[in-house]
């Protein structure tokens, strides 16, 4: 058995509040029934959820790598704070395993878990087919985690065709890429069926102005992101009234 203690950067609606909260911890197994070998690669990835009528939506996760796989089942911890859920809400812990980029077992469904009395739980996970080509996989249907996204339109203009702006956002919450000028770093929360940035911080670089403006208007966009929608390999960041501020795509 390999215990995995996954570090998890802190995803609340605040951004501010977090220190105030106390930590949850969440502790299990992920294992699954086949005699397969775990690959060299693998990464655990475990995902706490919000069960919702209109499926499960990520609240915050965390993803380590295998150093030293081994066999299953992984044993896995990891904490949130506690001001990411809701009282009364219903939650669930999912679970990947993925081979490089590609998710190689997955769970068929989030394991619900008691937030008045957390206990460990039992991830199984299913081996998913290995693609024959990652890359039209990814036209289907790519990740919001782990994926390039590229800019396309900010406010319902096209972007510069020589400063195309990229948006990349992990699992634990760490989102940035490049503005139009400069690099830039921020946080993502999924909470509330939707998706906020937190503040956003870059390098300092002056470029011509059309430039630096198309990255303000990004940076604001950001800024006013309510929630997502991912249609086939198109993202939408939309306002709180569901009009797209941003549309990206899947960099292939």
């Amino acid at each position: 058995m390999l215990k995995i203690v996954l570090t998890l950067l802190l995803l609340t609606t605040g951004f501010g509040s977090a220190l105030a909260a106390e930590d949850l911890t969440f502790s299990g197994e992920v294992t699954y029934r086949q005699r397969i070998a775990l690959p060299e690669n693998a990464q655990l990835r475990v995902t706490l959820v919000s069960l919702t009528a209109d499926g499960p939506k990520p609240i915050a996760g965390a993803t380590a790598l295998l150093a030293a796989p081994g066999q299953v089942p992984l044993s896995f911890a990891f904490d949130v704070r506690s001001n990411v859920v809701a009282a009364g809400g219903n939650y669930g812990l999912s679970a990947e395993i993925l081979s490089g980029n590609t998710v190689v077992f997955r769970d068929a469904a989030p394991v619900p878990v008691n937030l008045q009395a957390i206990a460990p739980v039992t991830i199984i996970v299913q081996p998913l087919p290995v693609p024959a080509d990652p890359v039209a996989t990814l036209d289907i249907m790519p990740t919001i985690f782990e994926t390039e996204w590229v800019v396309d339109s900010i406010g319902g203009t096209p972007v510069l065709a020589t400063a195309m702006p990229t948006l990349s956002i992990a699992p634990e919450g760490r989102a940035g890429g490049h503005g139009s000028c400069n690099s830039y770093f921020s946080e993502a929360a999924f909470a509330d069926n939707g998706l906020k940035f937190g503040p956003v911080a870059g390098t300092r670089m002056a470029c011509a102005p059309d430039i630096m403006a198309q990255e303000a208007a990004l940076f604001a966009a950001l800024a006013a992101t309510a929630g997502y929608e991912i249609k086939g390999n198109i993202l939408h960041l939309n306002d709180a009234g569901g009009t797209a501020l941003v549309v990206l795509h899947a960099a292939q």
